[in-house]
């Protein structure tokens, strides 16, 4: 019980009621009014981690106790740096510090140097500050510079506008020199006037400094920008006056309410954020008795995980919630952001952890998808993979082929995936209304069926021969045939244009635009989503070794890094392995995480990512280097027409991979080249001769 209230006063510097901690004990008030008072004296008095206030009657926890201090008792050092840039994760650095202590809403002394970064100074920094490579040139660094300020902050509480850009700074360079961060309590003045003045829209410091009347003096220079936050600080303090806010607890309280109404309390230790490695990984949370929280990936460990330390309106109850709870946090190190996924994908499977929803950390993509074994097939936007996906289907009976997949993207958002879902259904028109189907000749058809866009088979306006010759010519169209529907639509925007028709001209043009990105988007990512075997090859973060994936079957089925041939190899032999079993076991959803992750991937790789080969003929080759418009660079060995379904066809699969094992060595020698800064493009591979569109 007691290790209850305690939890609960460690949340709120400014302590609780009796009343507030007998609700805590008691699910009904007692009719008693000096029993209650009686009893926590009893319970808390002799427990050292507990303090009342004579003057206020409320229960503090004594870690709190110099927090109870009133604001004209407590000194105050404002501060504001000048930097090379705006974070110090990517290198950048202080060039000058500016500080004045208050006391008794007076200025008692100021702090003021410049410092030499180390590092070359950008022209827009010297622009905007006025502070020129001359000026820093023979000034001390920041290991000589740091130890006299924190000298001169000593038992103050810090303050900032926007602190926590200062503080990244001041931390990040401490933890270089000693290991330490400012554990000291800081106030930040762009949040205090969001709780004061939550009708002032514009918050920076030259819009407060117009509302107060202060005048704009050495603007852009650490001095003169910590005087105007000085004297900010003072205005807001007379609003905190009217407010009756005069103790420090209070005003700590205020700052930092989150957007659930409770305190903020984050009690992951600054220093342990702060000694995380800048490199790509993922990261777990524990609780107080080292229960596994939550488990998350990061492009950059420190960076993200330090993102928890602050007090954003973006931080939604469950994360506020979890925040409150996290004590502790250990990471793994993966060669790229895509391991990192994969990884977190794995670990949250196996783990489960409470903060975790299953399946929420996978991509925010969006696929189209017609629905198999009903009469009148319906054209629907589905955010993941199904994992109950059906063998290849025979030709329909209309003609058509068929693509036998049942998936068309991935698309980068829900809304592109309903913008090409509303063009598809309209150009082939299909249904895409979600109700049980009944067709009877009585009901009236939706507006789409009333316009024409759909041939409304609740309606029972078409057979089912004639809806399926529509379905298997809107498949066609997902395996690439756009010849007919561009000819088309080039008809009708040349029709509505002689007749000056112009918008209608304009969208037609605008429908033939999207049929053409997404013929495009197929040739490229179809076959991700496919039963289609392939292998992606990435550069680690580090530039050091090749990160190797291998796709058989719809299912990520190996994992390896290379550092050479030999490793090379040695993944080669089991992807074959993979492809000679051809399991038949249907996807199950562990399985699919995975070819989602590397579809997202595939979907917004960037400049130098990596190549992707392709296994059987009758997908696209391998492609790389990635760029913006993913260009082919190696034509594949001919196959057998698809992914072998059955042990006939192994051998004939395996072999072809072997033959690709040149291929693979050409790109991997490619990427580890880039990465030792050698020639770029040594042993590039050889573009086919007809780029891709």
């Amino acid at each position: 019980m007691r290790d209850k209230l305690h939890a609960y006063l460690l949340e709120r510097p400014s302590g609780a009621t009796a009343r507030e901690l007998l609700d805590l004990v008691f699910t009904q008030p007692g009719s008693d009014v000096e029993l209650g008072p009686r009893f926590l004296r009893a319970l808390l008095g002799g427990d050292d981690r507990f303090a009342i206030d004579a003057a206020s009657g409320r229960w503090v926890a004594t870690a709190h106790a110099a927090l109870a201090r009133q604001l004209d008792d407590v000194p105050f050092v404002v501060v504001d740096l000048e930097t090379t840039g705006g974070a110090p994760v990517r290198g950048h650095g202080i060039i000058e510090i500016g500080a004045l202590r208050l006391q008794g809403g007076r200025i008692v002394d100021q702090f003021h140097a410049l410092v030499h970064p180390g590092r070359r100074l950008p022209p827009f920094i010297t622009q905007l500050t006025g502070i020129t490579a001359e000026m820093l040139a023979g000034q001390p660094g920041i290991g000589a510079v740091l130890p006299r300020f924190v000298d001169f902050a000593a038992g103050a509480v810090l303050v900032a506008h926007n602190a926590f850009f200062d503080l990244a700074f001041l931390d990040a360079a401490r933890v270089q020199l000693s290991g330490e961060v400012f554990e000291q309590p800081h106030l930040c003045t762009l949040r205090l006037t969001r709780r004061l003045l939550p009708q002032q829209r514009h918050r920076s410091l030259d819009a407060l400094a117009g509302r107060f009347g202060i005048p704009l003096v050495d603007r852009h220079r650490a001095l003169g920008d910590a005087r105007i936050t000085a004297e900010i600080f003072f205005h807001l303090r007379e609003l905190l006056h009217r407010q009756g806010i005069v103790r420090l607890a209070d005003l700590l309280d205020l700052q930092h309410r989150a957007a659930d109404g409770r305190r903020f309390v984050c009690l992951l230790p600054r220093a342990r954020v702060a000694r995380l490695p800048q490199a790509p990984g993922i990261y777990r949370f524990t609780g107080e008795d080292g229960r596994l929280l939550y488990i998350g990936k990061a492009g950059n460990l420190r960076q993200r995980v330090g993102s928890y330390l602050s007090n954003t309106a973006g931080h939604r109850r469950a994360v506020l919630d979890l925040i409150r709870h996290i004590r502790d946090v250990t990471v793994e190190v993966t060669g790229s952001e895509l391991e990192a996924a994969l990884r977190e994908a794995e670990e949250i499977r196996r783990c489960q952890p409470p903060y975790n929803r299953l399946g929420k950390h996978l991509p925010r993509i969006a696929f189209l998808k017609l629905t198999r074994g009903a009469a009148f097939p319906r054209l629907m936007v589905v955010n993941k993979l199904s994992a109950k996906r059906p063998p290849s289907p025979a030709p329909s009976s209309a003609g058509g082929g068929g693509s036998g997949r049942g998936h068309f993207g991935p698309f980068r958002s829900r809304a592109s995936a309903v913008h090409a879902q509303a063009l598809v259904a309209r150009l082939f028109r299909l249904r895409t209304c979600s109700s049980r189907l009944r067709p009877d000749p009585a009901v009236t058809p939706c507006l789409f069926g009333q316009i024409g866009t759909c041939t409304a088979p609740c309606a029972a306006r078409v057979d089912r021969s004639t809806y399926a010759a529509q379905v298997a010519a809107a498949e066609r169209f997902f395996d690439g045939e756009i010849d007919d529907v561009a000819a088309e639509l080039e008809r009708r925007r040349d029709g509505h244009s002689a007749a000056q028709r112009y918008e209608a001209a304009a969208k037609a043009q605008r429908d033939l635009e999207l049929v053409q990105r997404l013929r495009r988007r197929q040739r490229t990512m179809s076959w991700i989503v496919a039963r289609q075997d392939f292998v992606v090859m990435q550069p680690s973060a580090d530039r050091e070794q090749a990160l190797l994936y291998a796709v058989v079957g719809g299912r990520l089925v190996a994992r390896a890094a290379a550092r050479g041939l030999d490793d090379l190899r040695v993944f080669a032999a089991s992807v074959e392995g993979h492809l000679r079993a051809a399991p038949e076991r249907a996807l199950m959803p562990e399985d699919v995480d995975g070819t989602v992750i590397l579809a997202a991937w595939l979907r917004s790789r960037g400049e130098q990512d990596g190549f992707v080969f392709a296994l059987s003929e009758s997908t696209p080759g391998s492609r790389g280097p990635c760029g913006r418009a993913p260009l082919p660079v190696a034509a594949m060995a001919g196959g057998g027409g698809g992914r072998p379904q059955g042990p006939a066809n192994a051998a004939a699969t395996v072999d072809e991979a072997r033959g690709q094992q040149p291929e693979w060595a050409a790109a991997l020698v490619s990427l580890l080249a880039r990465g030792a800064a050698a020639h770029p493009g040594l042993a590039e591979l050889q573009a086919p001769a007809e780029p891709q569109r």
